[in-house]
């Protein structure tokens, strides 16, 4: 068992990036502060605790669907009487005209990404593990964004190879031969590329609640639009087909 590939599907997914509590933002991708998270709540690692193990993993993430943003208009403590308003930070109540807090979240909406990860043999099969059998409820970025397809797809010897086979979840491309299709990298793909973005999503392996910054490289190549294997059950059957076939090196463990 050399990888694992993942799959993030869901309504909605939201991941995090720099935000007040007013406004909390999401990138339009999942971040890797949001993957060590996911893996760490099947873990059932509590907040605080070390995270050197997750920190040795590798993610290549294949854009199955962007995506659309979406953003919610969230209020919470109004309409409630004095005495059960939400608490100020000096511990008294909050009066009828503070007492409705307003936020707005983002969100994208109908995304489908699928994960290959690659690390250290006995982390690999301690995260497919809890994978498989979750201490915690897995979410996609925020607890309002369960997954709508089951995470792990299979364990391969080569999960990034196996992002080129792999049936796409969106819909078919009728009159192409090909479809554009976005990754993003970990790793420079190829020698000497530059990277494409600056992140700041790198969790601090000791536990902290601190991030640092970290290269991301991003590239899109043409794929076989016979690939794109539609939504639902007719995605559901493709993909369970194409596992049943998995021989060479995307064998599953």
């Amino acid at each position: 068992m050399n990888g694992l590939l993942l799959h993030l599907s869901a309504p909605m997914q939201a991941w995090g990036a720099d935000s007040q509590f007013g406004t909390r933002l999401t990138h339009p991708h999942p971040t890797r502060s949001g993957l060590t998270g996911l893996l760490a709540c099947t873990l059932g690692r509590t907040r605080g605790e070390p995270l050197h193990d997750l920190a040795a993993l590798s993610y290549t993430i294949r854009v199955d669907r962007p995506g659309q943003r979406l953003r919610d208009y969230h209020t919470v403590g109004g309409g409630y009487p004095r005495e059960r308003t939400v608490i100020t930070a000096d511990g008294k109540r909050r009066n009828d005209a503070t007492s409705t807090l307003v936020s707005h979240r983002w969100y994208i909406a109908d995304a489908a990404f699928t994960a290959a990860v690659t690390g250290p043999a006995d982390t690999i099969e301690t995260v497919a593990h809890a994978l498989r059998h979750p201490v915690w409820q897995p979410y996609l970025g925020r607890r309002s964004c369960p997954p709508d397809s089951p995470l792990l797809i299979a364990a391969v010897n080569d999960p990034v190879a196996a992002l080129d086979l792999m049936p796409l979840h969106r819909g078919p491309d009728h009159g192409r031969a090909t479809v554009n299709v976005t990754f993003l990298h970990d790793h420079a793909p190829e020698s000497g590329l530059p990277p494409t973005a600056e992140l700041r999503d790198n969790p601090n392996p000791g536990g902290s609640r601190a991030f640092a910054t970290r290269p991301q490289w991003q590239t899109t190549r043409p794929m076989p639009a016979d690939l794109c294997a539609g939504y639902g059950t007719a995605w559901l059957a493709r993909l369970t087909a194409w596992r049943d076939t998995l021989t060479g090196p995307v064998t599953a463990a």
